[in-house]
């Protein structure tokens, strides 16, 4: 993994109250790139999602929306690469919640940030994209009672937006590396510029993987 010290990140003063989320993303999506250069800022393990070894060799960073289809589906795909790699891949999971397009994935976002603050981040990412009932409040609710979390911290984090922070966060950091998509992955810092699929992000996995 290419890297070096985290970069410092600003703290966007973003909430519903104060911030249009859906303007918010317009106004990125026009502006972005996608040549931008690579990952910004570096994968922070004190602020990151990770699942591997800090020793891998190939670092897979996905910036996704819980209400995406095609991250529902390269949801999937990340679980084979995962499940085939073993301890060469870590993967990273960042947020990038299109608000404009989908009304329901910031709250999610939120949600996933809130079962994390109990250690169940994980758990909650993979029930979510697996879910088929939808991603309303009362269903992620259902979720979390499903992880045996304490729901009255989980509500109350939600309430008081205690997570909004962190996601918008994520959402910075995805717009400084040229993200307007989702999902849109990074092996090793350097984004990858086609569609995925099983075959070609195999590939790429595979020559990082052979070029460290």
């Amino acid at each position: 993994m290419g890297g070096g010290v985290a970069a410092p990140r600003e703290r966007p003063s973003v909430s519903r109250a104060n911030g249009d989320l859906a303007g918010v993303n317009r106004a990125w999506r026009r502006k972005i790139v996608s040549h931008a250069a690579g990952l910004r800022p570096h994968v922070d393990p004190s602020h990151d999602h990770l699942r591997g070894s800090d020793a891998a060799a190939v670092t897979l960073v996905e910036y996704g929306d819980y209400q995406s289809p095609a991250c529902i589906a390269a949801a999937g795909e990340v679980a084979q690469m995962r499940k085939r790699f073993g301890g060469e891949l870590r993967f990273v999971f960042r947020h990038f919640p299109l608000g404009d397009a989908h009304a329901l994935a910031l709250h999610a976002a939120e949600a996933a940030e809130a079962a994390g603050a109990q250690g169940r981040f994980w758990e909650m990412h993979d029930l979510i994209y697996r879910r088929d009932q939808g991603l309303e409040p009362a269903l992620l609710r259902r979720l979390a009672d499903r992880l045996e979390l304490d729901l009255e911290r989980f509500d109350s984090e939600l309430a008081s937006e205690t997570h909004l922070r962190h996601v918008m966060e994520d959402f910075q950091s995805g717009a400084d590396s040229g993200v307007n998509g989702t999902p849109t992955f990074f092996i090793n810092e350097e984004r990858l510029d086609w569609d995925f699929e099983t075959s070609t992000l195999a590939q790429a996995i595979e020559r990082a993987s052979r070029a460290d």
